[in-house]
């Protein structure tokens, strides 16, 4: 396998996430619409007004696409990164570059009314700025947060009554695992290690989705107590905490091939509580990872994982015993 320095895991990770127009672009001015102009305050703390409902969008990030489609506004985008791949029909979509280097020519030839970025295209963001195209960054901390951007897209396009809908049916979603899990003894509760990476060991800590995911999944996460969001672990660590669970996103690109039964063999770790007891799982990365509505897709996913007897069982891989 290849050795990623684990700075860069939250990338790897990710990608397992106004004006009137383009300047000297004239467009159509539709202020005084109902609701618009709008004006909102991104998660970067700016103050962004949208004169008119969008009718050309470009998203700069997977999760903010699916949030787009998730409110009908499919036909708005005109313009996505190379890995917006969800809902299919979003492969479909003009695609303006990378997640991680988007090109600003691109966006540009698309005459966007509006731009929505995460916290990694604030270079792009500030240029467009300069451009006149209204651009919105969005970066959510966890799963309410995901929730808060929802709510904030949907007042920037048009669709509130859409995204109050969305909103409420996840939040029941959410609250009806929060519910069952609220009702299990803390003991119950088991200690959930997952690996971002393995040369070097590397995992979610604090400040992730994924840990967000495992507590209101009813876990515990093991490096919760770690002082950055991507800690490397040493085995000796990992031996220590003895996780009860592990879950990984490993054979969901072509780069990483780690089934269940190659961790189980891993030098050293046949005394784990996870390999011993066989609570090797696999969760899809784009669920854990990018920030959208899928999010609360990944939470049911491992509260069936981490409790079987409270949950209908989801899909999983898990290794033998060894």
């Amino acid at each position: 396998m290849r050795t990623v320095p684990c700075f860069l895991l939250p990338l790897v990770a990710s990608l397992f996430l106004v004006g009137a127009g383009c300047a000297g672009t004239p467009r159509e001015n539709k202020a005084g619409l109902p609701g618009f102009p709008v004006q909102v305050t991104d998660d970067a703390g700016r103050q962004v007004t949208v004169p008119s409902p969008p009718e050309r969008i470009v998203s700069l990030a997977p999760s903010i696409t699916e949030i787009l489609f998730a409110l009908g506004l499919e036909a708005q985008v005109v313009g996505v990164t190379d890995v917006c791949d969800y809902p299919p029909a979003a492969k479909q979509k003009e695609k303006i570059g990378s997640f991680v280097n988007p090109s600003l020519e691109k966006i540009v030839a698309l005459k966007p009314d509006l731009v929505l970025a995460a916290d990694i295209n604030q270079k792009v963001v500030a240029r467009l700025e300069r451009l006149n195209v209204p651009a919105i960054v969005l970066k959510p901390r966890d799963v309410d947060g995901v929730l808060s951007n929802i709510t904030l897209v949907g007042r920037a396009t048009g669709r509130e009554r859409q995204a109050a809908d969305l909103v409420r049916e996840l939040r029941a979603r959410i609250d009806a695992v929060v519910s069952k899990v609220a009702q299990l003894p803390v003991t119950a509760r088991p200690k959930v290690y997952y690996e971002v990476w393995y040369e070097p060991l590397c995992t979610a800590g604090p400040g992730t989705f994924i840990d967000d995911v495992i507590r209101l999944a009813g876990g515990v996460n093991v490096a919760a107590d770690a002082p950055q969001s991507w800690p490397q672990y040493s085995l000796e660590v990992l031996l220590r905490k003895n996780p009860d669970v592990m879950l990984h996103s490993y054979g969901h690109d072509d780069t990483v091939h780690q089934t269940a039964e190659d961790i189980a063999r891993r030098p050293g770790w046949s005394g784990l509580n996870f390999v011993r007891h066989r609570r090797i799982y696999v969760i899809d990365a784009d669920l854990i990872t990018r920030p959208g509505p899928r999010l609360v897709k990944a939470v049911e996913e491992v509260a069936q994982m981490l409790h079987p007897e409270v949950f209908v069982k989801g899909k999983a891989s898990v290794a033998p015993a060894a």
